[in-house]
């Protein structure tokens, strides 16, 4: 059965996936045991929490690997459309139960959902179909990009009201990188980039909290003791690390000086406990798991198969570029999870399903086991 399981799909994908969730899962007990410890009394509350959102996270993936990725063209439609119900039920009955200070999650049996997670890539599906589908009216302004951009728009701008500015912003470069691969003009992709610059200066101007943020950014951290303190505190963690870390659970900042080390800022605890070294090899196994996606993607033969495993291959290393981006002070904070690595289950669930998807995809791929790549 294994064999016959190993021979369908793309197995470099597969493992250096697996490699990753593994050493996720243990540089997440590492990184959350203080704070579970000091919030619950137990190590390993949120552990036990990450291997459940694992495992649901694991069914979900295994449903897109054995579902035909193909049959997704035909329910495209059907699909984005149920992503925007859930938008705007979320934002409603967030507003009915004010249960968060964000409108982003529905409950969800043992967790709460981010809705806009089904968004993303339902998004993707619904690009990859309609640009396929459209293939010989591609650079027609009416018939295809204003539609898609039309869509598009709509998805993220529910996105931004929830408020999650960061994801917008995320789908909407995803959306644009989808385009662009398909065949769209790109004089129209740029018009649609210098309308989402405007719009997004004005949301990030007329939000205090947003503009604080972006202010911190530029002033190198600001005020270290308020709204720079997170920024620091990452800093100080990465660089505590040194060369070679303080090995295996190590850290020192874990032990609450570091707010959120089991989500945004996991990052930072891996870079103390391993150091550079152990940073940049986990850098090296997204980016092979990322490129693997890419060949994979880019050896079918049709123009949905393609502009699908590209988009959700893009879609998972702009989070670890984002993420890794906010943790060293690259770009301004932005509350964006490392695949595989933070605590959460909604992105769990997405990025399962994206390797699920790919690893569909490959059956059909056929290409080398030889070697890296």
């Amino acid at each position: 059965m294994i064999n016959r399981f190993n021979k369908n799909i793309d197995t470099k994908y597969f493992y250096l996936t697996m490699i990753l969730m593994g050493i996720g899962f243990i540089i997440q007990y590492s990184a959350s045991s203080a704070l579970g410890a000091a919030k619950f009394k137990d190590p390993g509350f949120y552990m036990k929490g990450h291997l459940i959102r694992i495992i649901i996270g694991a069914c979900c993936g295994s449903l897109f690997l054995f579902f035909d990725h193909q049959k997704l063209k035909k329910i495209a439609p059907m699909l984005i459309l149920t992503s925007i119900i859930l938008l705007i039920i979320t934002l409603i009955y967030n507003k009915i139960f004010n249960r968060y200070p964000a409108a982003r999650w529905l409950p969800l049996f043992v967790m709460n959902f981010q809705t806009a997670e089904f968004a993303k890539l339902a998004l993707i599906i619904y690009l990859a179909a309609f640009i396929d589908k459209r293939q010989k009216k591609v650079g027609n302004l009416t018939e295809t990009f204003l539609p898609a951009a039309t869509v598009i728009s709509a998805i993220v701008v529910l996105v931004v009201i929830e408020p999650d500015f960061s994801f917008g912003a995320v789908i909407a470069l995803i959306s644009i990188t989808v385009m662009w691969i398909g065949g769209i003009k790109f004089t129209h992709l740029i018009s649609f980039v210098l309308s989402f610059i405007l719009f997004s200066s004005l949301i990030i101007l007329s939000s205090p909290y947003k503009r604080e943020r972006v202010a911190t950014f530029f002033s190198n951290g600001g005020d270290v003791q308020n709204a720079g303190y997170q920024i620091t505190q990452s800093l100080i963690t990465l660089g505590n690390g040194g060369f070679w870390g303080r090995g295996l659970g190590g850290s020192i900042e874990k032990n609450l000086f570091l707010p959120d080390p089991h989500t945004d800022f996991v990052f930072s605890v891996t870079g103390e406990e391993f150091g550079f070294i152990g940073a940049f090899a986990l850098l090296v196994l997204f980016l092979l798991i990322f490129l693997r996606g890419i060949q994979i993607s880019l050896k079918s033969h049709d123009v949905f198969t393609k502009l699908l495993g590209v988009g959700i291959s893009i879609s998972i290393f702009l989070n670890v570029l984002f993420n890794i981006g906010v943790v060293c002070n690259i770009f301004p904070v932005t509350g964006l999870p490392l695949p595989f690595l933070s605590y959460g289950g909604s992105a769990m669930i997405y990025n399962f399903a994206c390797v699920g998807i790919i690893l569909n995809i490959s059956k059909k791929s056929n290409l080398s086991t030889k070697g890296i790549f």
